[in-house]
């Protein structure tokens, strides 16, 4: 215990600052010298917590008040009071830590089971815990404690009869915090990756679900080690504690000493209530000052722009410009400004540092941009660039670790050092932000039209109601259908298409100057994207709104931007008019970043492969889900009938909510078919649960579209590319690890990468992780489910390079599902288009891509921006027809 805590201690103390830590240590104090008090009361104790002490001059039925024989005074039965204190002390950490481990021995497995495996099992357990838990926890252990006094009259004996009555006060609180983090956890990618594969229920609620959900535990255990010593107090005081003869108890003790309150003998109930309130405030504070360092949220967490997404974009601009020219051309001198030029916003020479345990980093270095009145000035570059950082300093949003220097002018104010109250009224009425994420931006407790009211009533003196018709007219201009009624509903019930557009309605609330847009389509089917687009140019014409483009979609900067403003760690490297950056970049990242940029029909993709055999027969699939509250069933895939042959890539393209998905987790046994039939490798998997699936897990692997949740984040790169190979085979450790080595290094990152964990990768090196993982058994089909639409273009296009070469080696087929054209357009033989679960139009890439025949293909071609400004705009005026307002 002492190493350990040597250890830890130490630790979390470092992750901690100012009152916390203060906080931290005092806990941490009075916890040790509880415990060290415990472990040697017999030592510590002057005499026995029962001995008589007449003989000290001690009159029978009267007390000695404190004094040098007797510090603490004697009670009314002579027994010396600090002894009591020093043994009570032992009984109290006894009965918590069993009750503590007891309660988490039964209610952590039991919340694990029900969480995970749902169905009649957790419903029964979910009724007893709650019935339990409707108890008042005091009347509960009472309940208990009677139960079990028939027995025991020896100090164990009676502690452990307490720790019991407290267990089944805490069993509930485990159980329900354990299956609600279990429920969360169960559905994430990694856990779908470890079924995929054929690992067991029992591995996956060990390694991939406890392992993620265990963190809170002992946060819960130390905040109830408070509850416990309560709830020991009030038995004891109400006599339904431990037999006063078998140990001493602090409760039963402040029940001995109310009669002598009135007769002012204060000390035979001061020192034992003392004695609660200080072991109660020790727990308390180490289990809030847990709470605080082990929530990832509370962290103060700085911005690092060496991470691993920068080095490997490093590396990527390395291996195009050459490595000498990377670090001497990473600035470009910005243009001089026009003096005749209005200007809405302007930076200058503006700095970004963040403070952080390894030392100071640098985010932005020195960058200089303006943006006129009714002007798209579009910032692009990779993740850690500083781009988003640059944003957010305009605003003042950045966390207390950042230091801002250089300046930010709106019109003719300093935007930069000023207080909150200052900025309070520019945010949202003269600039205002469409952040990248609307599910995470909205508050899912409030209906949007509330939130949007809210902004307008923080800006300008309106009624409620004016304010509440002021909301609609905004969703309408947004393109909200049915408005009226749309306005009170809450986040969850709009698609993302939907929420994105009452972000951009709460920044055009108020009229603002200057829009700055994050990411606004990031994630958006290119039909809802086209329209997303078309609304934000709609309003730079009627409003003469300002739009600052942050983005790193070379495609969307060629639809709107007027002129682009290259960043490269932290850096400008160049600024041009974007018909001029496009057709003429001038400095190698630029045109490296072009060059990755997958363009839609630009190049010759792969052709039909000859008659191999079949690996993946779909016939005639019927997914549905059922209906809530009521609503008809959902049908997801409306009887799908596709094939993939050996060494050939189907590309399986639609919008969101089209079924492509749905497909691809039944052709892996993730999601069960309604109707219809699934064949992989000439054997009928459909229908099949998950033990009689585990023979055939091997002949399929599933890559998954978020890089960073498909890797459990508590495992190694080694372990979790070792699992299937663990489970599938009978290989031992040194051939699993000589596996996983040479699996890592076909995907070109390393053996020394496999005791690194997820977190220590970038995005594109996870997603090879992901890659190595699927093909580590070898499997005849492969599942990519879109596999690079998280990524950044040059490392997207790296990943897709690295797929390119591992499939015409290995000769898998694969169906992948994306819903970027472009990128399917350089990997797919054959291409399959879905809309609301149907199959629309299926045929080889070069006719359904270059001549499609359904105009719902063609309106998804029509929707997908290129990165040519030239181009795009000639595509814009001949489109309009094409598209619809997609709700």
């Amino acid at each position: 215990m002492a190493s350990i805590a040597k250890k830890f201690v130490p630790t979390i103390v470092r992750q901690s600052h100012g009152l916390q830590r203060f906080m931290l240590l005092l806990g941490f104090a009075i916890i040790a010298a509880f415990l060290f008090i415990a472990i040697f009361a017999p030592w510590l104790a002057p005499y026995n917590f029962n001995a008589d002490r007449t003989a000290d001059g001690v009159v029978f039925g009267t007390q000695q008040a404190p004094s040098a024989s007797h510090w603490f005074g004697t009670t009314v039965g002579g027994t010396d009071v600090l002894s009591r204190v020093i043994y009570g002390t032992r009984t109290a950490v006894e009965v918590i830590l069993l009750a503590v481990l007891l309660s988490g021995i039964i209610g952590v497995p039991l919340g694990l089971v029900s969480g995970y495996l749902g169905g009649w099992l957790d419903r029964i357990l979910v009724l007893v815990m709650d019935a339990l838990y409707a108890f008042p926890s005091l009347l509960l252990a009472i309940v208990v404690a009677i139960v079990l006094s028939g027995g025991n009259s020896s100090a164990f004996g009676g502690i452990m009869a307490a720790a019991i009555s407290i267990t089944v006060v805490f069993i509930p609180q485990y159980f329900r915090v354990i299956r609600n983090a279990t429920i969360a956890v169960k559905v994430e990618p990694y856990v779908d990756s470890a079924r995929v594969v054929g690992v067991r229920t029992p591995r996956i609620l060990r390694k991939h679900i406890f392992s993620n959900v265990s963190q809170s535990l002992p946060v819960i255990g130390t905040l109830n080690a408070s509850e416990a010593i309560l709830t020991l107090a009030g038995l004891g005081f109400l006599g339904f504690g431990i037999e006063p003869s078998a140990a001493a108890e602090w409760g039963y003790d402040l029940n001995k000493a109310m009669p002598d309150a009135s007769s002012g003998i204060w000390w035979t109930g001061v020192f034992p209530g003392l004695a609660i309130v200080l072991i109660v405030l020790g727990a308390t504070l180490v289990g809030e000052s847990l709470n605080d360092i082990l929530n990832p949220l509370l962290r103060n967490r700085g911005t690092d722009t060496t991470s691993a997404d920068e080095a490997e974009i490093a590396h990527k601009f390395e291996e195009v410009t050459g490595a000498e020219d990377a670090a001497v051309e990473v600035r470009t001198a910005p243009a001089a400004a026009d003096p005749k030029r209005v200007v809405a916003l302007s930076l200058n020479n503006l700095e970004v540092n963040f403070q952080t345990d390894g030392g100071q980093v640098h985010a932005v270095n020195g960058v200089t941009f303006d943006v006129a009145p009714g002007e798209v000035v579009a910032v692009v570059g990779e993740s850690g660039s500083g781009k988003s950082v640059s944003s957010r300093a305009i605003l003042g949003l950045l966390p207390s670790s950042a230091e801002v220097g250089g300046s930010v002018t709106l019109g003719n104010r300093e935007l930069l050092g000023m207080s909150e109250d200052k900025l309070r009224p520019i945010r949202g009425d003269q600039v205002s932000m469409v952040f990248q994420e609307p599910s995470t931006a909205l508050n899912p407790v409030y209906t949007v039209g509330w939130q949007i009211v809210e902004g307008l009533q923080a800006h300008t003196k309106i009624s409620k109601k004016d304010a509440r018709k002021r909301a609609v007219e905004l969703l309408e201009m947004v393109g909200m259908p049915d408005s009226e009624h749309r306005v009170d509903y809450y986040p969850h019930q709009l698609s993302g298409g939907q929420k994105q557009r009452v972000v951009i309605a709460m920044a055009i609330a108020c009229e603002p100057d200057v829009i700055i847009a994050d990411e606004p389509t990031t994630a958006l089917d290119v039909t809802v994207q086209a329209a997303i687009l078309e609304l934000l140019l709609s309003l730079r014409d009627r409003l003469g709104t300002a739009i600052v483009l942050i983005t790193h979609n070379m495609g969307v900067v060629a639809d709107m931007a007027d002129r682009v403003v290259v960043m490269y760690r932290g850096n400008v490297v160049e600024s041009a008019p974007s018909r001029e950056l496009f057709a003429s970049p001038k400095h190698p990242y630029t045109r490296a970043l072009l060059d990755a940029v997958p363009h839609l029909g630009r190049e010759n993709g792969p052709g039909l492969v000859d008659a191999n055999e079949l690996v993946l027969k779909v016939d005639d699939l019927v997914v549905e889900f059922p209906g809530r509250f009521g609503q008809p069933t959902f049908r997801a895939v409306d009887h799908v009938s596709l094939e993939v042959r050996k060494g050939e890539v189907l590309g399986l393209v639609g919008e969101s909510g089209s079924g492509k998905s749905t497909i691809g987790r039944t052709a892996v046994g993730l999601q069960q078919p309604t109707s219809g039939t699934i064949d992989v490798s000439g054997n009928r998997i459909s229908g099949l649960s998950d033990r009689e699936l585990r023979p055939y897990r091997s002949r399929f692997g599933f890559v998954f579209q978020d890089p960073a949740s498909s890797l459990n984040p508590r495992m190694s790169i080694g372990q979790c590319i070792a699992e299937p190979l663990h489970v599938q085979t009978e290989m031992t450790q040194k051939e699993v690890d000589a596996k996983v080595r040479s699996l890592l290094e076909s995907v070109e990152l390393g053996g020394s990468y496999a005791e690194r964990f997820p977190h220590e990768l970038s995005g594109g090196q996870r997603q090879r992780v992901s890659l190595a993982r699927a093909l580590s058994l070898d499997p005849d089909l492969l599942i990519a489910d879109e596999p690079t639409s998280a990524l950044d273009v040059s490392v997207q296009a790296r990943v897709l390079e690295l797929f390119t070469e591992l499939q015409h080696r290995l000769q898998f087929a694969c169906l992948f599902i994306s819903h970027d054209l472009a990128v399917v357009d350089t990997l797919a033989n054959r291409v399959a288009v879905m809309q609301d679960g149907k199959l629309v139009e299926i045929g080889p890439r070069e006719q359904v891509l270059g001549n499609p025949q359904e105009e719902y293909t063609k309106r998804l071609i029509a929707a997908v921006p290129v990165p040519d400004p030239v181009e795009q705009r000639r595509r814009r005026e001949e489109r309009g027809h094409l598209l619809t307002d997609i709700s």
